[in-house]
């Protein structure tokens, strides 16, 4: 009863039902489909409809759409943000979740179907026309051509699309628009319905347009006030090359060595880098009312201390903007948020670098390499530092690990027929005795002969000591895990007596890509490697393709016939400058092919838990373990050396 008396409270009660449940399509959260839940079944969908393999398959935030908005919409919206599918050169976007559709399968056919369209769509080429009229006509078009082909090549996504199309007709809810948007809309229904022609005369001619091989949308312009349709779920937004940004480098950049584990987030959101720094400015005083400095200060970066909220606040704020800025700091912030950015990556700088260890780089985007591109500085890892030692658990688990390598040791074989041993052979004789008594002559091989085993076996060893390793999973720092995996390795390797090399690695931009040697192949194991293991501390980032080319380098100078590469990481690759995204994917991929090509087998072991998305496209099939479980990686890695000599 009181309630009725808080007067602004029933207010905004009754205002939230009228103006918040305005959206263009329903949403049924009982039926509600999750990336999460069909990415991994979407990921080998998608290639194996001739997807690019090395795009990312990312969930991205809602974006605005400029439509006309009913009036009960305009009273509490400016712009109505939708979830839309795109595609731009680094990744594959599609939304975290639908629920569009009242039927599960609906909304999970929906996710299908867009990977499909975007597995069959070709790049865009070119900007879209600047009239909003034509750049609806061309997206509709390139809609049309798409979904056309993907119907004719699989009959069996056809049937799908169909479905699809007749339910989202029912959902596209009735306007009142002016001519021309409302003949747009009309030529959106006939293409949803599959027919060539509509009852709206504008609509017919649009849609006879849109249809047409070669359209030419030149002669239509839109009148003033147009806004663009509804987007369709069923068509997504392909975008060509990024736009070139502005290299950041700063202080800001320095790694600092905190954990970002917490308020993690797997949503891509947009961003754009630009300089808005405003704390060394040295422009002459402005006189003005100086009760403005107030409000200013709160939304300019002068030269103060930062002053954060809370987390939970920070998460709002960036759940709100549809665009993120990215720019240099001076100063720290206390809060960290850690999520994707949908980024343009910065331009590559082509010039060559001249050092004792230069390597080349590959750029996807030429389709060449960047000759001399990166400094490798080798080194010999430290034993001085914040010493790790094993407690009671980890120290079971190692002797438990020594013994099943021990197993793997190479045991004596037995040679029979030889012409020298420790004993004879009876079997040998005894055809020696009545080969002489048949034909006269008998042969000298009589003897068993016993040698041990050589499996003429080189293992280089590659260890990802990035800044990531410093973070937190299952109660367990990272690179603890890694300290714990390595003894256990190194201690099995030497046991079995196959020759091995420990290497570890870490980058900052091109110019510097740390490989630190643990053991080379000359060094026996001895306690010195075992307190280099334990000095082993966070480095900075991940440029994998430069130190790979390094170690590939060092490997294929040994004279064993088999010759190994295990790749230890714990995230993708990625730098400062543009070595990010898809670049650096793919050029670490480039670097594992020129390895198998120079006769190296190459495995990766990554405790990734999002790895699906790009390790199986970096190693290929057979060639890469996925580890869910951090700490379970020092006894997974007998197991896995015993299958990859076996």
């Amino acid at each position: 009863m009181w309630q009725f008396l808080e007067l602004e409270e029933q207010i905004g009660r009754y205002w939230h039902r009228l103006v918040g449940q305005a959206a263009s399509y329903p949403y049924h959260p009982e039926a509600a489909v999750t990336l999460d839940s069909v990415r991994a079944s979407l990921s080998v969908f998608f290639r194996g409809l001739g997807g690019t393999p090395g795009l990312e398959l990312a969930a991205g935030l809602p974006q605005s759409s400029g439509h006309r908005l009913r009036l009960r919409q305009r009273l509490g919206l400016d712009q109505e943000r939708l979830p839309q599918a795109a595609r731009n050169p680094e990744r594959l976007l599609l939304p975290a979740a639908i629920a569009c559709f009242p039927s599960v399968s609906l909304n999970r056919c929906l996710y299908f179907w867009l990977a499909a369209f975007f597995a069959l769509a070709e790049h865009s080429s070119g900007q879209p026309p600047a009239d909003p009229l034509q750049a609806d006509l061309a997206f509709l078009h390139r809609s049309y051509g798409i979904s056309l082909r993907i119907c004719r090549r699989y009959p069996g996504l056809a049937q799908s699309y169909q479905t699809l199309c007749a339910a989202l007709r029912e959902l596209r809810p009735p306007r009142s628009l002016p001519p021309q948007e409302q003949a747009v809309e009309a030529a959106i229904l006939a293409l949803l319905e599959a027919k060539s022609k509509c009852s709206n005369p504008l609509g017919n001619a649009l849609l006879a347009a849109v249809m047409a091989p070669e359209p030419d949308f030149s002669g239509w312009r839109a009148s003033k006030g147009y806004h663009p349709f509804l987007p369709v779920p069923l068509w997504g937004e392909i975008s060509g090359e990024f736009k070139s940004p502005s290299a950041l480098s700063s202080p800001s950049e320095q790694a600092d060595g905190s954990s970002q584990q917490e308020g993690e987030d797997s949503r891509r959101r947009q961003a754009q880098r630009g300089k808005y720094e405003q704390s060394e400015r040295d422009d002459p005083l402005l006189l003005n009312r100086f009760e403005k400095l107030i409000s200013w200060a709160e939304m300019v970066n002068v030269n103060r201390a930062v002053e954060d909220e809370d987390e939970e606040a920070a998460k709002e704020v960036a759940d709100a903007m549809e665009e993120l800025a990215l720019s240099s700091h001076q100063r720290r912030a206390a809060t960290k948020l850690k999520f994707d950015l949908d980024l343009a990556p910065n331009d590559v700088d082509p010039s060559a670098l001249i050092a004792e260890f230069t390597y080349p780089e590959w750029d996807y985007r030429r389709q060449s390499y960047h000759n001399n591109h990166c400094k490798v500085v080798s080194q010999v890892a430290g034993e001085e530092g914040e010493l790790w030692k094993p407690d009671l658990q980890a120290r079971r688990r190692l002797r438990r690990i020594r013994r099943q390598f021990e197993a793997l040791r190479p045991k004596r074989e037995i040679l029979r027929r030889q012409l020298d041993g420790t004993e004879p052979d009876m079997d040998a004789l005894v055809r020696s005795r009545c080969d002489l008594v048949a034909s006269g002559s008998g042969s000298d091989r009589v003897y068993l002969s016993a040698r041990q085993q050589a499996r003429d076996l080189a293992v280089a060893m590659l260890v990802d000591v990035s800044l990531s390793t410093d973070s937190w999973v299952d109660n367990r720092q990272v690179l603890e895990v890694e300290k714990e995996a390595l003894t256990a390795m190194a201690s099995g390797l030497a046991t079995c007596g196959d020759a091995f090399a420990i290497y570890t690695f870490t980058s900052r931009k091109r110019h510097f890509v740390r490989v630190a040697t643990v053991k080379d192949f000359a060094a026996p194991f001895s306690s010195q490697v075992l307190r280099r293991i334990a000095a082993l501390r966070p480095g900075y980032y991940t440029r994998m393709g430069a130190a790979l080319r390094h170690v590939q380098q060092q490997l294929a100078l040994r004279p064993e016939r088999h010759r190994l590469l295990l790749l230890l990481s714990d995230g993708k690759p990625n730098d400062l400058d543009h070595y990010e995204g898809r670049y650096g994917i793919e050029d670490t991929r480039q670097a594992i092919l020129e390895a198998r090509r120079a006769g190296l087998a190459v495995f990766g072991i990554t405790i990734d838990r999002k790895a699906q998305d790009y390790f199986p496209y970096l190693f290929g099939r057979g060639g890469y373990a996925i580890v869910a479980r951090p700490d379970r990686l020092p006894q997974a890695l007998p197991m896995l050396y015993q299958q990859l000599v076996g």
